[in-house]
């Protein structure tokens, strides 16, 4: 099995995508990895792959064999728990990892309501761009699939992050700098909004809520000091 990380090279989209990665397997042979949780969305595309995602309050785990369609794709993050993948057949996968609230730059879809989609990128994508997932997996080399997302998604995008996110976001990473706590009373008061629509924000832009978002940002904030 083969992975591959190209960051963006466009100087805007690395506001909104962390990097591209590739996976190439090309044989039947049992793969199964774990994952940390972390913030981050990905936005993983298979060629003639099934996936059985299975996500609850005990679960967080996908398999992935080989299927007869064409495409499919999921929107994996916001992980609270590690995250099990089993792969159990050949593997062709692109993944757009997408900075925390990053994907509302490109869709006004709520985040929520996809994460039981298989085919997230048709749903996003829906009209014109039938024939780009064949385009993109025809192209062999990776660094030429890199170029052809970061053209798509420079064509897709469609504004900036919502203000109150970002203001979210900066408020959790500073407190995060200086190893101060932030709770969700302080969020609502510095951004001067209530509890509902800070929720109603993180749920719609970042698939999670406010606490569970600061709690796997601790874990992120801690982990190489552990893994040291």
């Amino acid at each position: 099995m083969e992975t591959k990380i190209l960051k963006p090279q466009h100087e805007l989209l690395k506001r909104y995508i962390e990097y591209f990665l590739f996976l190439d397997k090309r044989d039947n042979n049992l793969v199964d990895y774990t994952t940390f949780p972390n913030n981050n969305l990905c936005l993983a595309i298979y060629r003639q792959n099934s996936v059985n995602y299975i996500r609850d309050p005990k679960t967080n785990s996908c398999t992935i064999r080989e299927s007869g369609r064409p495409f499919s794709s999921r929107i994996y993050g916001f992980h609270i728990m590690p995250f099990n993948v089993d792969l159990r057949s050949e593997v062709d996968q692109v993944c757009i990892i997408f900075h925390p609230s990053a994907l509302s730059a490109f869709t006004k879809e709520s985040l929520v309501e996809l994460q039981s989609s298989d085919s997230v990128f048709e749903d996003l994508f829906r009209s014109e761009d039938s024939f780009y997932l064949e385009q993109l997996f025809e192209e062999g080399d990776m660094a030429e699939r890199a170029k052809l997302l970061e053209r798509f998604f420079l064509g897709k995008l469609m504004g900036s992050i919502p203000i109150k996110v970002q203001q979210a976001l900066e408020c959790i990473g500073s407190a995060g700098t200086c190893n101060a706590k932030i709770g969700v009373e302080m969020l609502c008061q510095k951004l001067g909004i209530s509890d509902t629509t800070l929720f109603r924000l993180f749920r719609t832009h970042l698939g999670q809520n406010p606490q569970q978002f600061i709690k796997t940002f601790r874990f992120r904030k801690a982990l190489p000091l552990v893994l040291n």
